[in-house]
């Protein structure tokens, strides 16, 4: 009703200083991947339900949603004259970038992004994109760093792997790190991909040899101190590990997911299909529905009856809620 209200609502300094007072922000819903719209799933009760459509956008033929955090959202245009799209839904802002000319050819294949607001805040992200090159015999993976304060992208760094499969899964923040899944052949053995946003430096980190997870079997999650950590889904329970200091890695648990048997039905189990960073909880999906496994308190919560496969993006922000029409 007041645009001068709404305009102070929605800087991004004034959501910084609120987010500080009050903690995390609520999880308001995820988006799908389900092209071309990516909707968004609302899960409070009202009156703080949040209708679907109010966040929703009409995606420009090749958009993909890759990433969600700190209440933005990113999109990729994989095809050439590649672009990202920064979405703020709460703001309703949107910020297009250029991809780099050097990484914006036939010969790259971009095959990942993230996003997040830096710790300093003041309103403003940063864009990492991740593009392979096949050569000959081997396979080049780039790496580069947008900011929004400059408005610049950072030097490419690389990184050379004999080869590799790209996962569609999101990153993983872990401390200031971006972290993807690979499989590298010719046993597809899972690796960690890590983007160090401080060095912004490329690794390659090698899981357990007993690790050898099937598609949305595995995800990166961190560790109760913050370090990197996995769970491996296998059936009904899930085996978490974590890397300690000298790349080792310990056993550090297990979930029981018998409680989702009966959501099961004939030879399905339970998928990973999200990660929720804020409440450190990783999404399941199962026949009759998805479920919220919180990491640390083992407790299980029914979040949506989609019983069909979607990636989840967890949304997590500070919203001025209104009741539902």
């Amino acid at each position: 009703v007041c645009k001068r209200w709404r305009s102070l609502a929605a800087d991004p300094q004034f959501r910084r200083r609120f987010r500080d007072h009050h903690g995390k922000p609520p999880f308001l819903g995820f988006f799908l991947e389900d092209y071309p719209s990516s909707p968004f799933v609302p899960i409070l009760d009202r009156p703080d339900r949040i209708p679907g459509a109010r966040f929703s956008m009409t995606l420009n033929k090749g958009n993909r949603i890759v990433d969600c955090r700190h209440g933005l959202v990113l999109f990729i245009r994989r095809r050439p004259r590649r672009r990202l799209l920064v979405w703020d839904p709460v703001a309703r802002d949107q910020r297009r970038l250029i991809v780099p000319p050097e990484l914006d050819n036939d010969q790259m294949l971009m095959f990942n992004g993230a996003v997040l607001r830096p710790a300093s805040g003041q309103g403003h992200f940063q864009v990492a994109l991740i593009a392979h090159a096949r050569l000959s015999n081997h396979t080049r993976v780039f790496a580069c760093l947008y900011s929004s304060e400059t408005g610049i992208w950072s030097k490419i760094n690389s990184l050379q792997l004999q080869s590799y499969m790209a996962m569609p899964e999101p990153s993983t923040l872990i401390g200031n790190s971006f972290c993807w899944l690979l499989k590298v052949p010719p046993d597809l053995q899972d690796v960690i991909l890590e983007f160090d946003l401080d060095r912004q430096s490329l690794t390659v980190t090698e899981l357990p040899p007993q690790v050898k997870a099937r598609p949305f079997k595995l995800r990166i999650v961190p560790t109760e101190d913050g370090g990197l950590g996995i769970i491996h889904l296998s059936t009904f329970q899930g085996q978490l590990w974590k890397r300690e200091p000298g790349s080792v890695w310990v056993h550090d648990g297990a979930i029981e997911f018998e409680e989702l048997r009966s959501a099961c039905k004939g030879d399905r189990y339970p998928l990973i299909v999200g990660f929720s960073e804020d409440s450190n909880a990783i999404l399941v999906q199962t026949n009759s529905g998805v479920f919220m496994v919180y990491l640390r308190s083992m407790e299980f919560k029914k979040i949506s009856n989609m019983g069909d496969f979607h990636l989840h993006y967890p949304f997590a922000c500070f919203y001025p809620g209104a009741p539902d029409a």
